[in-house]
């Protein structure tokens, strides 16, 4: 077998983050001003901020272009069980931070951290290792699927436990989606699917603040200012911005009457200044992410560079295609951000690397 040639990176898949990242940074500039000037004295806050992430997600971002992919192959089972530790310390109380009913961030001292943002990455190995050496027994679900579902489900039951439940379903639909793409017979899906239903019902009875987002999701009418507050907010901006919105800066949502509108709801803001047309653009944009990312996996040299490929793909727009689904009410709210778009340190800067990766991957040719 003739080893891989090595060609410049697919600058095209480059090309498309950074436009999604040009709109994230002009987002933040509209929309953090007044939350930053009023909470900190500092309409800059969060700019600052931001663009502290961006410089570290940037080096990160050189680090996976410039670290082979094959490398993560070797030290998958210990980056698994590495993700898993962080997960586990998110639960103790001096470390864990609890923010919104959630324990979900680690406390550094200087910084917060997101361990899920970690393990994301480290999942995608352990698929794409899994998958390449079990094409051969894929029909066989105690050599394939079945261990594949053992392990997914250590960090799959601490996520539960923080709970997480945004993250839980993002997991289960990228591994639904390689299991398919790795022709799983229909058997073996339909136990994962099984499963997953079974873990998310568990998790919104065991939290019944996830129970009142299904009833809010289901009806969101019903109580306009109480539980059904952020998705109503989230309408009314989304529709009032029109087929051309009211222009960059020009929010009227962001003064405190749409919360977390920098972060999980960055859309309906993007959506109410620059209308119906931003809001497509931005769909093409993780449709064009999409199909680049496909495009890299079909023409890696391996079926190991294949699938962690689409792993990494499917992270980055599946998480963007679920925050959308809340803010326009398809999905219940899950706290999920905008790829690329939404303030947030641990998942941009792990985004960044993921991209990264996948640029490193595009450089090998069969």
């Amino acid at each position: 077998m003739k080893s891989p040639k090595l060609t410049s990176p697919d600058w095209s898949l480059g090309i498309v983050v950074l436009f999604l990242m040009v709109i994230g940074m002009i987002m933040m500039f509209s929309t953090t001003s007044v939350t930053g000037l009023s909470q900190y004295g500092d309409a800059y806050y969060f700019v600052k901020k931001h663009g502290i992430f961006l410089l570290v997600g940037l080096g990160l971002f050189v680090l996976g272009i410039r670290i082979p992919h094959q490398v993560y192959k070797e030290y998958a089972f210990q980056g698994f069980f590495f993700g898993v530790f962080l997960l586990l310390l998110t639960l103790f109380p001096v470390l864990g931070v609890k923010v919104g009913g959630a324990q979900r961030w680690l406390n550094l001292g200087a910084f917060y951290l997101q361990p899920v943002e970690i393990m994301k990455f480290f999942i995608a190995v352990f698929l794409s290792v899994s998958l390449a050496n079990k094409q051969t027994e894929i029909k066989d679900f105690m050599k394939s699927v079945g261990p594949i579902l053992l392990m997914l489900m250590v960090p799959i039951m601490i996520l539960a436990k923080q709970p997480d439940l945004g993250n839980i379903i993002l997991i289960l639909l990228v591994t639904f989606s390689l299991l398919f793409l790795a022709e799983t017979p229909l058997s073996h899906m339909f136990a994962l699917l099984s499963s997953g239903l079974v873990l998310i019902a568990t998790s919104i009875m065991l939290y019944p603040y996830q129970l009142r987002r299904i009833k809010s999701f289901l009806d969101p009418w019903k109580d306009p200012l109480g539980q059904n507050y952020h998705i109503i907010q989230s309408f009314i901006a989304i529709g009032s911005g029109g087929f051309l919105g009211h222009g960059i800066g020009q929010s009227k949502l962001k003064y405190f009457y749409l919360p977390l509108h920098y972060s999980d709801f960055v859309f309906s803001i993007l959506c109410e200044e620059g209308g119906w047309i931003f809001a497509v653009i931005v769909l093409g944009l993780f449709g064009a992410l999409l199909y680049r990312g496909c495009f890299i996996a079909v023409k890696a040299p391996t079926q190991y560079a294949y699938f962690l490929a689409l792993a990494i793909t499917f992270f980055l727009v599946f998480q963007a295609l679920l925050n959308i689904g809340v803010v326009i009410g398809v999905f219940p709210v899950t706290g999920i951000p905008l790829t690329f778009i939404s303030y947030g340190g641990s998942s941009y800067v792990m985004s960044l690397f993921l991209v990264g990766v996948l640029l490193n991957i595009s450089r090998s040719r069969a």
